[in-house]
């Protein structure tokens, strides 16, 4: 081997090994390719999909219920055979009777509308449970405001 072609070998060498240092020096800066280059969320823990909660089941429905202001000719028949027969399954029944009142403007207009429903169609609804042969320390009058319903109720609910 003469001169000049071992010296275009070590040039060849050096630069070879030059590259060799310049590329490990930049493959060593990037990070390398892994499942998240096409998947940002791969490694991730997982986050557990909790569903809704079901929708609570409906209010149990009144044993009876009569629209504020109906006549007691229309709702007493039936108030009488009603109590009769709830007695008659269990004697210890405690009756509640519940005045729902429609929201009204101001505070005082509804405690005012609460204590004329109580007092015209609560008390006679309570009245004819008694007449129809409940004991009267079985039934059981509470009024409140109901914003569900344009008009007053009574609803007669056992216990």
């Amino acid at each position: 081997m003469t001169n000049a072609t071992n010296c275009g070998f070590l040039k060849f060498r050096f630069l070879t090994g030059i590259s060799l240092c310049l590329i490990s020096g930049v493959l060593a800066a990037c990070t390398p390719p892994d499942q998240r280059l096409f998947n940002p969320d791969a490694g991730k823990p997982p986050k557990p999909h909790y569903p809704p909660a079901p929708p609570s089941k409906p209010p149990p429905a009144p044993f009876l219920q009569i629209v504020a202001g109906t006549p007691k000719e229309q709702w007493a028949p039936a108030v009488d055979r009603s109590v009769k027969l709830a007695l008659s399954r269990r004697p210890t029944i405690m009756f509640v009777v519940s005045v729902l009142s429609p929201e009204a403007g101001s505070p005082a207009a509804q405690v005012k509308a609460l204590e004329t429903l109580s007092e015209q169609d609560g008390k006679a609804v309570a009245e004819q449970i008694v007449a129809s042969g409940a004991p009267v320390n079985q039934v059981q009058i509470d009024a409140r405001t109901d914003t569900s319903s344009p008009k007053g109720r009574i609803r007669i609910d056992l216990r």
